[in-house]
């Protein structure tokens, strides 16, 4: 497979710290985020990725608690992606000043697609991408839910499965084998580029 890295990008999909720090959504991840070495490896293909001239973007959920959007946003109380807190932060080592960022703040189930209502495709669009390697918690929910969008929407995705993490490996590989075809490794994605 060789694509163009002008038309290619890393999206981010919640690479946030409500993953993989402290909390409950920590919990629910963290086996699969360590055996698996996913911050690592995430920070790893985005510096080798910068290098090659592909282009890093953000698609945090931030919730704002003074103004919940999204019927999840007011079940939990707008303490979860909450807005100026650590738990909408950045993970360390991923975001660069000059990142596009396709910020959402509905949180419904809707909403664990990253192009709802974040302005996704209109970034992808405006930077001339056709090529989407999707990075991202929890595989078979957002990740996988905008794969699925970037498909139908006419766009090359791909899901970059050892920078992927969900609640165990059962709901891993269901994922990986639902979009088989579509699924490389960071080494794979790299190895593209060059």
């Amino acid at each position: 497979m060789q694509l163009d890295k002008n038309e290619t990008a890393i999206v981010l999909v919640e690479f946030q710290k409500q993953w993989t720090e402290k909390g409950l959504f920590h919990r629910l991840v963290k086996r699969e985020l360590e055996s698996r070495e996913v911050v690592k490896n995430t920070q790893r293909l985005v510096a080798e990725a910068r290098k090659l001239g592909i282009r890093i973007i953000h698609a945090p959920l931030v919730v704002d608690p003074r103004n919940k959007k999204g019927w999840m946003a007011y079940l939990t109380f707008g303490r979860i992606f909450t807005k100026d807190s650590w738990k909408s932060e950045f993970v360390p080592g991923l975001f660069e000043e000059g990142d596009p960022v396709a910020k959402r703040e509905y949180y419904n189930y809707q909403a664990f697609d990253a192009f709802y209502k974040s302005g996704l495709e209109e970034t992808l669009h405006a930077h001339n991408i056709k090529n989407i390697f999707i990075c991202g918690f929890a595989t078979d929910q957002c990740p996988a839910k905008t794969l699925r969008t970037a498909e139908r929407r006419g766009f090359n995705p791909f899901l970059v499965a050892d920078c992927t993490a969900t609640f165990n490996g059962f709901f891993q590989k269901s994922a990986e084998r639902k979009h088989n075809g579509r699924v490389v490794t960071s080494q794979e994605l790299l190895e593209t580029e060059n």
